[in-house]
């Protein structure tokens, strides 16, 4: 009875596994592209982020509330219940979400793109190795 099935060429698992090393590669190359604009995006609209809580605390006088805990201290914990109540109704809390998710991407795009360029170098030194 003759054989029905070809064997696989002896090169063919080296080069499927070096194709699956370049897509990987490939893979976070592109995470690595994306992460970097994000981060990039993040610190750029943290700027007007920023200037926004910044000029909203001041119109709202949370700046000037929250000053009298360091000018005033007595003051502060004698009325501490009413004082907690004025700080938290004149916190621009729109400005400070805005502003903590744009901190929050920041601090997200640092990580995965220091986890992806960790797994990069991974794969360099894997190549080499071999």
């Amino acid at each position: 009875m003759t054989n029905l099935y070809k064997q696989p060429s002896s090169k063919l698992l080296e080069r499927v596994l070096n194709r699956i090393h370049k897509e990987e590669r490939i893979l976070v190359l592109r995470r690595i592209i994306i992460f970097s604009f994000t981060l990039l995006a993040s610190l750029i609209g943290a700027i007007p982020a920023l200037q926004m809580l910044s000029n909203d605390s001041n119109k709202s006088g949370f700046v000037s509330f929250f000053s009298l805990m360091f000018s005033d201290f007595s003051s502060v914990v004698y009325h501490w219940q009413s004082f907690t109540m004025v700080l938290l109704e004149s916190l621009p809390a729109i400005s400070l979400a805005l502003f903590l998710a744009v901190l929050l991407t920041f601090l997200q795009s640092i990580k995965s793109l220091t986890k992806n360029i960790k797994i990069i170098s991974s794969i360099k030194h894997f190549k080499t190795a071999r």
